[in-house]
């Protein structure tokens, strides 16, 4: 079954088109990583990869719409198959709201074992991106 998880919308001091060239081009999520990590990821502007707790884990870009969509899907080998959606529309001239949302094939059993992390996750992504100059 198709589930959906959605962050709250939070409004970036910045228009639709800076924060889509931002977070569509994942060379710049380099620079936003802690330094500990930064070393120990690969990352070209359509993929983000590394070992964490013995695996190899790694996103992709599967979609742009320009200034208004972008969709991330886990490379080969990751135990589950999602995409990460950011949602972003302008708001005013200088500011536009993002909404990130998770949609997963999950049974019962991975619902009631993964949905509140998923869910936690999303609030925490939209919590640092509220905060965030792009």
């Amino acid at each position: 079954m198709l589930e959906t998880f959605n962050s709250k919308e939070v409004e970036m001091k910045a228009p639709s088109y800076a924060v889509f060239a931002s977070f569509s081009d994942l060379t710049q999520i380099k620079d936003r990583l802690p330094q500990e990590y930064q070393d120990k990821v690969t990352v070209t502007s359509d993929t983000v990869e590394g070992d964490y707790n013995g695996m190899h884990l790694g996103l992709k870009v599967a979609e742009r719409i320009p200034t208004s969509r972008i969709v991330m899907k886990p490379m080969e080998g990751f135990p589950l198959d999602f995409s990460l959606i950011f949602d972003i529309q302008d708001s005013s001239v200088s500011t536009s709201k993002v909404k990130v949302s998770v949609e997963a094939q999950m049974n019962f059993l991975t619902k009631a074992l993964l949905g509140s992390k998923i869910q936690s996750m999303l609030d925490q992504i939209s919590e640092k991106l509220a905060q965030q100059a792009v």
